[in-house]
């Protein structure tokens, strides 16, 4: 990467950043053009590859971006006071809140191959997945010490969680059921189970 570090943090990368995140998501990866990105920007397209090398590069800063910002708010929700599974279940919450801000990011975890290149996509989806596991796994731990969640494998309940959570969000718009009288339903099976208490 050409770029100097002293560019990194410009006014006119993050407009150029801020343009392509919402040309990709309404246009998708193959149908948006560096050109149309600098147009959005109201940069010319010489003025964007001072900061980028191509679409790729582009489309990955986005999207790394995207995602530092939901760790970050993931850290913060889960940073509050609470048992892990509170921690877990506002972690939920936020999960679905941040999906239904950032469209793009929501293609990438539904694998939407219209919005996005197969390849880029594949090698884009699991880098997430496995920065969300690795968050829903160490609460899982802490859970265990502290005793509200029985001994389980955490890397693999991680898994589990996440992409039984994820599926849901998926079917956000199914005609069966509103994902908001859904997604309580799933928290409750989580916690309780199915089985009658004794």
């Amino acid at each position: 990467m050409g770029v100097a570090a002293a560019v990194l943090d410009s006014p006119t990368r993050a407009r150029i950043i801020a343009a392509a995140q919402k040309h990709f998501a309404t246009f998708g990866y193959r149908r948006t053009t560096v050109a149309d990105i600098a147009r959005a920007a109201g940069v010319v397209p010489g003025t964007l590859y001072r900061y980028f090398e191509d679409k790729e590069q582009i489309f990955r800063e986005v999207v790394r971006e995207l995602h530092e910002n939901w760790l970050a708010r993931a850290r913060k929700v889960i940073a509050e006071p609470g048992t892990a599974l509170e921690r877990m279940t506002r972690m939920g919450v936020a999960s679905v809140e941040f999906n239904e801000e950032n469209s793009l990011i929501n293609s990438i975890f539904r694998r939407d191959v219209e919005i996005i290149f197969a390849p880029l996509l594949d090698e884009l989806h699991d880098k997430l997945v496995k920065a969300n596991v690795a968050i829903v796994a160490e609460l899982i731990r802490e859970g265990i010490r502290e005793g509200t969640i029985r001994q389980i494998d955490p890397e693999r309940a991680a898994y589990v969680l996440f992409m039984t959570g994820d599926t849901l969000t998926q079917q956000r718009n199914q005609q069966y059921y509103p994902y908001a009288e859904v997604f309580p339903v799933f928290g409750d099976i989580l916690l309780n189970g199915l089985t009658p208490r004794t």
